[in-house]
């Protein structure tokens, strides 16, 4: 009878051991404040979420890539359930529209909007004048797309920055 608890105490004991190991190795995307607008090392499943914050001031999101996230939107929800990332969104015509991100509180009475770049190319504006920051070796491009048609990719950056028009 004393050997059986002994050997329940230790298979007990082990799953513990089991589960926290596996907690602990689950690929949770965690807020990197940055003073200066640079891009994260990145392995070759992951892309980033990078928001600015004001001044020079921004927060990274290093996010691995699975089958479930395939696009912008995908993106910002896996932040949301996963890194707390706080979101306010409306659903339009064309996908999400980003009210607020993270610190980003647009204020509209000053024609402002939650501007949104690109490091993938085939979601990259074309039109004249278009907004692009060369940060390293990557170009970031003004989105032509909305953040629920947005490609998430290996590699990809997602840039966001209050803007005005």
């Amino acid at each position: 009878m004393k050997t059986k608890r002994i050997a329940s105490l230790i298979l007990t004991v082990a799953l513990i051991a089991v589960s926290t190991a596996l907690v602990a190795c689950v690929d949770k995307p965690a807020a990197k404040q940055l003073t200066e607008l640079i891009l994260p090392e990145l392995k070759t499943n992951q892309m980033a979420v990078i928001i600015k914050n004001g001044g020079n001031d921004y927060t990274s999101y290093t996010v691995t890539l699975s089958e479930d996230i395939k696009t912008g939107e995908d993106v910002i929800q896996y932040l949301i359930e996963e890194a707390s990332l706080s979101v306010d969104w409306t659903d339009s015509e064309h996908g999400k529209y980003i009210n607020s991100l993270g610190s980003l509180k647009p204020d509209v009475s000053k024609k402002e909007y939650i501007n949104v770049l690109t490091s993938v190319a085939k979601d990259k504006g074309v039109w004249a004048g278009v907004k692009s920051y060369m940060v390293g070796k990557v170009t970031l491009t003004e989105s032509q797309v909305g953040i629920s048609d947005m490609t998430a990719e290996a590699g990809a950056i997602i840039y966001f920055e209050i803007a005005s028009y």
